[in-house]
């Protein structure tokens, strides 16, 4: 099996040749030798620009391939059943690159297919038990990809979560399974607009309702995807909450985000 990914519309490349079970292999090893690592991309708050957060991103480097693409490896941890490996190596690096005196919110992606695994809500534990790692600050952003094949499983572990203080979010609002109803049954306070939505300007109007609804609901809104200013603009003239995107800043090592985030906080 070879497999592949669309490139735009119609072009097709080849990213890695070999079988499933090949490739899988090999981001086991990845893992465990810490091929892979965390990029973190800040979000801000819309209205007064202030950085109130950041999504931990999962990154790979393969010796000899080079960057991978996380559409490719997250789509094959999900099918050889690596991605709790792949979750909690990300719970791992955000707890202990936890940045003293900073209290912003840090993201970390989880499929819907997670929340039926029971070890999903040990790991968390285990993570919060270190004390370096806040539930106050911490969101969990639910993929909406993927239908809850059994919710009455999700629901008391979702309680805890949010009983602990965690915020739960759902990704990529606007396309897949998105509805208010999924939303509030996920406990979520969060929703992410997904950035087709926040890049095509004929769907001002679409965004700004689902703004109104989520706000008249007690959910805040993050605009993913912010490649432009006026994209920007049109979030803060809707009301949106929160925003990330390359035009704000691009995902880096924990090394260079405090950098950043110090620069951005003093002014400079």
């Amino acid at each position: 099996m070879t497999i592949r990914v669309t490139v735009g519309i119609i072009q097709k490349m080849t990213l890695v040749d070999g079988t499933l079970e090949d490739f899988a292999r090999d981001f086991q090893i990845a893992l465990a030798q810490r091929q892979v690592t965390v990029a973190y991309q800040p979000q801000i708050d819309v209205s007064t620009g202030t950085v109130v957060g950041v999504e931990a991103l999962a990154r790979w480097t393969h010796p000899r391939r080079g960057a991978i693409s996380p559409d490719v490896f997250v789509d094959v941890a999900q099918k050889s059943g690596l991605l709790p490996l792949l979750t909690a190596r990300v719970v791992s690096d955000v707890t202990a690159e936890y940045i003293p005196g900073c209290t912003i919110d840090v993201a970390v992606n989880v499929s819907a297919t997670q929340l039926e695994d029971p070890s999903l809500y040990d790991m968390f534990d285990g993570a919060f038990s270190t004390g370096r790692c806040d539930p106050a600050t911490l969101t969990i952003e639910v993929t909406e990809s993927h239908r809850i094949a059994h919710p009455d499983r999700v629901a008391a572990p979702l309680e805890a979560l949010t009983a602990a203080g965690v915020t739960i979010s759902v990704d990529d609002f606007g396309i897949g399974h998105s509805s208010f109803s999924r939303a509030e049954a996920l406990r979520a306070r969060e929703l992410k607009l997904d950035k087709s939505l926040v890049q095509a300007d004929h769907r001002a109007g679409e965004v700004a309702q689902i703004i109104d609804e989520a706000h008249r609901r007690g959910i805040r809104v993050v605009g993913e995807g912010v490649e432009r200013g006026k994209q920007l603009d049109r979030l803060a003239a809707a009301g949106c909450d929160r925003a990330q995107g390359y035009w704000i800043a691009k995902p880096q090592r924990a090394s260079a985000l405090l950098a950043w985030y110090r620069s951005r906080s003093h002014g400079s």
